[in-house]
């Protein structure tokens, strides 16, 4: 019967989907701060706490070099909101939390940066779970 009076349904977002895209923009801009310092560090600008990277041991380079690529990336699809974006964004911060937490003996130890990792994951993992009961509601009561 609505197609018959040409009255369209508008779904309008929700807050919690208001507030998943601030979230994912905002965490948009933390992966493009964290990239960029990773790609300071590649060209010799920050010099605070690691050597030059060409005299850097092989496990430093190899996730300074993804991290440098993948955070940017990642930052773009989050901005875009993207579903992509949102995998290269959690893969770096599991390599991240893999470099400062579970091999800090073999990097450097930085229990903050992990727990706010740990934060942001399961701030993104209660956004996903809310929004996909809301959708699951919305499709019952639709029926």
């Amino acid at each position: 019967m609505v197609a018959l009076s040409g009255e369209m349904k508008e779904d309008r977002p929700s807050l919690v989907q208001i507030a998943f895209v601030w979230f994912l923009r905002v965490m948009a801009a933390f992966a493009m701060a964290a990239g960029l310092s990773y790609w300071a560090q590649l060209i010799g600008v920050d010099n605070d706490h690691l050597p030059r990277f060409d005299l850097l041991e092989l496990h430093w380079q190899v996730p300074t070099v993804v991290l440098a690529v993948l955070l940017p990336c990642a930052a773009m699809g989050l901005w875009m909101l993207t579903t992509w974006g949102i995998v290269l964004w959690g893969a770096s911060l599991f390599i991240e939390i893999g470099m400062y937490g579970v091999w800090a003996e073999r990097y450097l130890s930085k229990p903050q940066l992990v727990a706010s990792h740990a934060v942001s994951l399961a701030v993104l993992a209660a956004f996903l779970i809310i929004i996909v009961v809301q959708r699951w509601r919305r499709r019952i009561n639709d029926y």
